[in-house]
């Protein structure tokens, strides 16, 4: 059977007693059907033995009323409730405190957040990222449960965040989505530096020269054979040039025919 512990509603109504007055928590009894205004008593309440525990329908049911009557229905209640819890057992326990990691800190206020429950699994998933940590947490079947663990959860994170600040830390900023029985939780709070992309360099280029295409080994003799003086012909070293014939025959003298003696 899933149940919730009668300390943690005493405990509840006593943080809205203290925020809103006696007055407040008194007069809302009076607007809860009857079978949720005996859990609205703090006199029966304070009165329960350690172990005490109502059912967890009827619980979390009462949770979302004291946000609904006694504040806006938006949860701000409820978180500021988580604030004044969490607060308590931070400034209770010092080895809770993390200091100087607020991630670690809301990691340690897991007992915190999942005791009151009984008979039923609690989800509680926290991973850090570049800007924070991310946290995942859920009453399993109970999605109305979970929506009051929400609120309560959230302002667990702001009381952590004020005992274990970060040196260099923005503001806080959290997000919550639910869905179904689980809500996911984003807080952000490191600053990301800019990452510079190092590009590599590209090696200088040279522009390219355009040349014509090559021309074939046939085409170029033939290109140099037009450009240049035709060659010398081999002379025949065993005869004479001719202009040297032509001057010896000029040199001998020409004689008739022998006269008949």
């Amino acid at each position: 059977m899933s149940e919730l512990r009668s300390w943690f509603l005493r405990n509840v109504l006593e943080a809205a007693e203290r925020q809103l007055g006696a007055p407040a928590v008194a007069g809302l009894r009076t607007r809860l059907p009857p079978r949720l205004a005996a859990h609205a008593s703090l006199e029966r309440l304070r009165a329960s033995a350690a172990l005490d525990c109502v059912p967890l329908e009827e619980g979390e049911e009462l949770l979302l009323s004291v946000d609904s009557f006694l504040g806006d229905g938006t949860g701000k209640l409820l978180e500021s409730i988580g604030i004044d819890l969490a607060a308590r057992v931070l400034s209770q326990d010092g080895s809770v405190v993390r200091s100087g990691d607020l991630a670690g800190t809301v990691a340690r206020l897991q007992t915190f957040v999942e005791y009151p429950f009984v008979g039923v699994p609690l989800v509680f998933e926290l991973r850090r990222n570049p800007t924070g940590f991310s946290l995942i947490v859920g009453v399993s079947g109970h999605s109305r449960a979970t929506r009051a663990v929400r609120h309560l959860t959230l302002g667990a994170i702001i009381a952590a965040e004020r005992f274990a600040r970060e040196v260099g830390a923005e503001s806080l900023k959290l997000s919550a989505e639910n869905i179904a029985d689980r809500s996911n939780i984003s807080a952000r709070y490191l600053a990301v530096e800019a990452e510079v992309v190092e590009r590599k360099a590209l090696p200088s280029r040279r522009p390219l020269t355009t040349r014509a295409p090559a021309a074939s080994l046939s085409a170029e003799i033939e290109r140099i054979l037009r450009t240049s003086a035709p060659p010398r012909p081999i002379e025949d070293e065993s005869q004479p040039p001719e202009s040297m014939t032509l001057r010896v025959a000029s040199a001998v003298p020409v004689r008739g025919p022998a006269s008949k003696r």
